[in-house]
């Protein structure tokens, strides 16, 4: 049923219907539009309860003002989904706000279930479900197993015609518009379940549920490619916490998009880019064979390898003995990246394709072809059918690269059911999410793992107030869950301070106790390695502060931060790096949605530049890496089991070498309720 038709010129609820008629859906359509009447042989009902059936589905394009009373009516009538086209919700202001708690609620009374509102719906090629209000053809269209569910309408449009021109078939593409009901989580579900999509794209400007998106990835055998907008830091004027200003809201994305699996793209082309690469056999090593037909696109090809991580295989003696018999001249070098420029027979480029494709040293072959002259047209095309054969047949991806003169564009990109690019480096980067996809994915004993979702993730970025944790309340609570926290005690005067200071054993610390001295170092609100009594009443005379910190001095290690906060979408989150002054300017650091498992602790170490210095480097012994880990996976749970932290630094944190553990000498946490 759609709801809004009428024979006006421009009216868009008739351009829905004209759509199923296109696609040829077999369903019954019933129409609906105040002013009644005709659109062909159908009759247009003036109301919903006019309708003398109770339809699987309502689509709406009436103004927003209508739509509750229209969803009410549909609940009168047993209709349980609906698509709300129409925009003029909270995308409008508090007035909108008013009609999308209108609209929740008579939802809720019927148990409604919709998409929407401010979107243009849904395509569906297997069945001819096309319910957008934008004109479609099936000429522009070609079925395939490819499905993209986007916040956006305009993606929509843009995805189809993107997929057109690059002779990719889709299978489904949902718009989600404001996700006032179901949203990305329940779409991806879908998809993720649904036997005609073997490859999912999603567009999303914001989350949800992280957590759950998370989640869906990990139950997913199918790859899921993710373009995410509205990028900016809404963390970035938080200064106070280093772990706020490094873990911005697209850096926790970014880094929970790689943990669950998700291959993220940057726009639109590189998402196309990898639509291309995974209809091909997946990349199961990182081992390239290039071939060329001049050397500039050899060190190109080089260069693409290089940049994105993978490695040009070798050849075999062999290959080459085999390629050697083919050249005329004798002017090839025998390498790889293999220039053929010198054989102008296309098809002993093919036999070679084929010979490369079965070196065991190759696991994919990128070919940057170039045609120079009319009679090389008709054999290109016969060579890229033949890469799509020799692809299949050695299940091993194959790439082909070639820029067509502008009246040949469509017929070599049509040459073959087999997607075709036009240079190397797009075609090489996106070859690597195929590599990291398998390695991940499919090798024995490699497998992502699901996280714990929270009981009411919208509760966690909704509290009344914050506040700092003074020291002795931090240290108590790091303590109180196992994590080594330097002896320590507060102190209110220097007398206070010498007798601390002899039961703990010097040389000490001293430090203002005070929560709201943050950076105690520039406030000069620190000193360290006090050796006596004298020295000790000197700095706190000299700190003027109410309470002070004594602290047992560490002994030298390496320093690490370790941080964490409540991100709005996808709740706790953990951060590593080597820690110190520097911290932010480096930027060197790894993220994890927590909490974490012995074996991702390690993969954070792993993960920053400066892991090496904790190996071992120069003589030194290596750190106590298994003490780290422990530290980072107890202190991932505090954060999971205590929402109400909110930030937290602990920088830094002394680890010592191996087997000798850590010690945690400065920690600030911010608490809201």
């Amino acid at each position: 049923m759609v709801v809004g038709v009428s024979n006006a010129p421009v009216n868009l609820g008739k351009s829905i219907v004209q759509n199923l008629d296109r696609f040829k859906f077999e369903g019954p359509v019933y129409c609906v539009g105040k002013d009644g009447g005709y659109l062909g042989d159908r009759k247009i009902y003036p109301t919903i309860e006019d309708v003398d059936a109770a339809p699987d589905l309502a689509v709406f394009l009436i103004p927003a003002r209508f739509i509750p009373d229209a969803i009410d009516a549909c609940g009168r009538k047993g209709i349980r989904y609906a698509v709300i086209e129409t925009a003029g919700f909270t995308e409008y202001g508090d007035e909108g706000r008013t009609l999308e708690d209108q609209l929740r609620q008579a939802a809720g009374a019927w148990n409604i279930r919709f998409v929407g509102p401010n979107c243009i719906s849904i395509i569906n090629l297997e069945n001819g479900l096309v319910l957008p209000f934008v004109p479609f053809n099936p000429e522009g269209t070609k079925k395939g197993d490819i499905s993209l569910a986007a916040q956006s309408g305009g993606i929509i449009v843009d995805s189809v015609r993107l997929l057109s021109l690059e002779n990719l078939g889709f299978n489904k593409l949902i718009s989600m518009g404001n996700k006032l009901d179901l949203n990305e989580n329940d779409f991806l579900d879908y998809l993720v379940s649904d036997p005609g999509s073997h490859i999912i794209g999603l567009y999303l400007e914001n989350i949800v549920d992280g957590r759950r998106l998370m989640n869906s990835a990990y139950q997913s055998d199918k790859p899921i490619i993710i373009l995410k907008g509205n990028i900016g830091d809404a963390s970035r004027t938080i200064a106070r916490f280093h772990t706020a200003a490094l873990a911005g809201d697209d850096t926790v994305a970014d880094a929970a998009f790689r943990q669950a699996g998700l291959i993220r793209v940057s726009n639109m082309q590189e998402m196309m880019d990898n639509f291309k690469i995974f209809s091909l056999p997946p990349m199961r090593g990182p081992r390239l064979g290039l071939l060329c037909r001049s050397g500039g696109q050899g060190v190109i090809l080089a260069d693409a390898a290089h940049r994105h991580g993978l490695e040009v295989s070798q050849f075999s003696d062999d290959f080459y003995a085999f390629v050697k018999k083919e050249v005329r001249a004798g002017v090839i070098r025998l390498t790889n990246p293999l220039d053929l420029g010198d054989i102008f027979n296309l098809k002993i480029h093919i036999d070679i394709m084929e010979r490369a494709l079965q070196e065991k040293t190759v696991d994919g072959l990128v070919f940057s072809h170039a045609y120079v002259a009319d009679s090389e047209v008709h054999a290109s095309e016969g060579l890229i059918s033949a890469a799509r054969d020799l692809s299949l047949e050695y299940r091993k991806p194959v790439v082909v690269t070639v820029v067509p003169r502008k009246r040949e564009w469509f017929s070599m990109k049509e040459a073959a059911d087999f997607p075709v690019f036009t240079e190397a480096d797009s075609a090489v980067r996106a070859l690597i999410n195929s590599y990291r996809y398998f390695t991940t994915r499919q090798l024995p004993g490699r497998h992502l793992k699901k996280i714990p979702l929270l009981e009411k993730p919208d509760d966690r970025s909704a509290k009344s107030f914050s506040r700092l944790l003074g020291p002795g309340e931090t240290y108590d609570l790091l303590a109180s869950v196992g994590l080594p926290v330097a002896e320590y005690q507060i102190v209110k005067d220097a007398q206070e301070g010498v007798k601390a200071a002899d039961a703990i054993g010097y040389p000490v610390a001293v430090k203002i106790a005070a929560p709201d001295v943050l950076h105690k170092t520039e406030e000069k609100g620190v000193k360290l390695g006090i050796a006596d009594p004298v020295e000790l009443k000197r700095a706190i005379v000299d700190m003027n502060g109410n309470e002070f910190l004594i602290q047992k001095m560490a002994a030298p290690g390496r320093e690490v931060i370790v941080g964490g906060k409540q991100d709005n979408e996808f709740g706790p989150v953990i951060l590593f790096g080597l820690g110190g002054i520097f911290v932010e300017v480096m930027k060197d650091v790894a993220l994890r949605v927590a909490p974490i498992e012995d074996n991702d602790a390690e993969d954070m170490i792993a993960d920053i530049r400066g892991s090496r210095l904790l190996d071992g480097f120069r003589g030194h012994p290596p750190a106590d890496k298994a003490a780290l880990k422990r530290c980072l996976v107890t202190i991932s749970r505090l954060l999971y089991d205590h929402p109400e932290i909110t930030n937290l630094d602990i920088n830094p944190m002394i680890v010592g070498d191996s087997g000798t553990g850590c010690v945690i000498v400065d920690a600030k946490i911010e608490v809201s309720g």
